[in-house]
């Protein structure tokens, strides 16, 4: 799509159009949805040299691209060239810059922006809070997250949906469940309408604390809303009732999805493909892997690895050939655990036995776990 734009706009100079800064802008915006920077870049410096000057909106498009890509000390720059233009940069820029070193983990640095802006008097806003909160959280800084929390709303700002939802995964995070079912009752007793992400974000920490059928009390508590038919909150819940201990609520969302008319991810697949092996059900785990290849999904590495895992602890090295070697023709690699797993039966395996060839076929393959490799290598002759 956009090397089509840039054809056009090649056509367009050929012509002796002359573009304007909308047209610079919506490029430059183009080639950073792709992550093409570097040629939205010189993009920039090809509209001054055409005598167009870009205005604080387009510097705002680069700074954020490169930020999104973690590309901050990149987007540092292109703001210092922004200044040398006699532009100011104004709060989008400054947000772009502390969302930036925030996904950094360099907290620090976003305080320090923070702080320059305040010095500048550009106002933060709701979505810079949101940033720092978030980053405070995924730093394990829940008490910091926890004061900004609340300076923000004595300062007359409204926390919403994004600004609960960081908070919510922050306590989670941070061990404190209870306070974060408080603050979830209370974001909706002051009105934020919960998403897909905070329920996903709700749901998971439940499960991950055993309150799994609370977590399912409340979903189905949803009734006909559309998050009902949301497929990315039942692989959360049917994964999190599987590590619960509670597989038969695992399959029994698993059917429910099914009579909605939902799709099954990958993700839903591998899930239940688990169940199913955990359950030592491998003749359904199967069924269930050739049924999602029928319905265009194809086995990964995960699942792979998963089901391998699975019968090699139930014994059924036969079974854990074929998965290994179907896995292996794929060219999919067994991770670590499989790999230590396997390792264990090679005092136990016989020098003819197709195990031992399939080992010694791991052993061909480029693996960029050197240490597993010499391993491999010097135990299997």
């Amino acid at each position: 799509m956009v090397d089509h734009a840039l054809q056009l706009f090649a056509n367009m100079t050929e012509k002796g159009v002359l573009a304007n800064i909308i047209t610079y802008s919506s490029l430059i915006h183009g080639l950073c949805s792709f992550g093409r920077e570097i040629e939205a870049a010189k993009m920039l410096i090809d509209m001054e040299e055409q005598g167009v000057s870009p205005s604080v909106a387009t510097f705002n498009i680069l700074v954020n691209s490169f930020c999104k890509q973690g590309s901050v000390k990149d987007a540092e720059l292109a703001v210092q060239a922004m200044v040398r233009r006699g532009l100011n940069p104004d709060v989008i820029t400054y947000n772009a810059l502390i969302d930036g070193y925030c996904l950094r983990g360099e907290i620090g640095d976003a305080e320090k922006v923070l702080d320059g802006m305040v010095k500048r008097d550009i106002v933060p806003n709701i979505i810079t809070y949101n940033s720092l909160i978030n980053g405070y959280c995924k730093k394990k800084q829940i008490d910091k997250a926890r004061h900004l929390f609340q300076d923000i709303q004595d300062k007359g700002f409204i926390p919403d949906v994004v600004t609960y939802s960081s908070m919510l995964q922050g306590l989670y995070d941070s061990g404190n469940p209870a306070a974060a079912r408080e603050l979830f009752n209370e974001m909706q007793a002051k009105g934020q309408t919960p998403t897909v992400l905070t329920y996903g974000i709700l749901f998971h920490g439940m499960c991950k604390n055993s309150q799994t059928t609370d977590a399912l009390a409340l979903f189905h508590s949803l009734g006909s809303n559309e998050l009902m038919k949301d497929i990315v909150l039942y692989n959360i819940l049917i994964d999190g009732s599987n590590k619960c201990g509670k597989p038969n609520l695992a399959l029994d969302l698993f059917d429910e999805l099914l009579l909605k008319g939902l799709k099954p991810t990958v993700r839903t697949y591998t899930v239940m493909i688990s169940v199913y092996c955990q359950g030592g059900l491998f003749g359904k785990a199967n069924d269930l892997l050739r049924k999602m290849e029928d319905n265009g999904y194809l086995p990964d590495s995960v699942m792979y690895n998963v089901i391998v895992q699975e019968l090699l602890k139930k014994s059924k090295c036969q079974e854990a050939e074929n998965f290994l070697e179907e896995m292996i023709n794929r060219g999919f690699m067994p991770d670590s655990t499989t790999f230590t797993m396997v390792l264990h039966l090679i005092p136990n395996v016989g020098k003819e036995s197709r195990m031992r060839t399939i080992i010694q076929k791991l052993t061909t393959v480029e693996r960029k776990d050197g240490r597993i490799l010499n391993l491999t290598s010097r135990l299997v002759p």
